[in-house]
């Protein structure tokens, strides 16, 4: 499922095709995203690495929305 770019918000995550769980730090005026990303097994916050997107990319890639702590054994909701 793709969100729709207009529904992306700083502070959300999103579980993203890639496998990486993405935190979005900042919508920047030129259009990009400013994240943080983690692999969906490590939930720990010296994990999270630095990312830049397009917001169109950033977008395309979503799977869905959720927990910042979330992690493939504690996932409540299945996709």
């Amino acid at each position: 499922m793709t969100l729709p770019p207009e529904s992306i918000e700083a502070g959300k995550c999103y579980l993203m095709k890639t496998g990486h769980l993405r935190r979005v730090v900042r919508l920047m005026p030129d259009g990009r995203i400013q994240y943080e990303h983690r692999p969906v097994h490590q939930a720990n916050a010296k994990t999270w690495k630095p990312g830049m997107q397009s917001h169109h990319s950033f977008a395309e890639l979503i799977e869905r929305e959720i927990p910042c702590d979330w992690t493939p054994e504690a996932d409540g909701d299945s996709a």
